[in-house]
């Protein structure tokens, strides 16, 4: 069993990161005067609110995901393999935010503008780095006190 210490506030960061993120357009569209954002709770008209299923799936799979695995402290191997899978999705979402703003630039006519609110995934998926350090450097104390007794 190990005792929780760092990864725990850096897991909870990167939920609360996520969370935020959740409210706030991650790419903004202009087309003929017209501007359109795209994000998980906003997506759509400006002043007009539509919900993005994919990126509202995404956001909140890795907010669950970093924040069941503040609670598998007893099993580190597990707690470790759970925050790596966790970064691989998040780095999936900003992969598909680009998708969207590559295909978006491809019509004639769109300006694409990423909005400030792209920060917060890549602090969250940093965080989630950092857990994942905190948690092999917990497993390499462990392996090291194994090694003495």
């Amino acid at each position: 069993m190990v005792i929780q210490r760092i990864q725990s506030v850096y897991l909870l960061i990167a939920v609360i990161l996520m969370v935020v993120f959740a409210f706030f357009p991650a790419l903004t569209f202009e087309l003929g005067g017209r501007n359109f954002v795209y994000g998980a709770l906003e997506a759509g008209k400006v002043g007009v609110t539509h919900i993005d299923p994919l990126m509202l799936t995404l956001v909140i799979l890795i907010s669950l995901i970093a924040l069941m695995d503040i609670f598998l402290y007893r099993n580190l191997q597990r707690q470790m393999t759970v925050c790596f899978v966790d970064i691989i999705i998040a780095i999936a979402m900003l992969v598909a935010i680009g998708i969207v703003a590559i295909v978006q630039s491809r019509r004639e006519g769109i300006i694409i503008t990423a909005q400030w609110s792209l920060i917060f995934p890549v602090l969250s998926i940093v965080m989630l780095m950092l857990a994942h350090k905190a948690m092999s450097n917990d497993k390499k104390k462990l392996l090291d006190a194994d090694r003495l007794r």
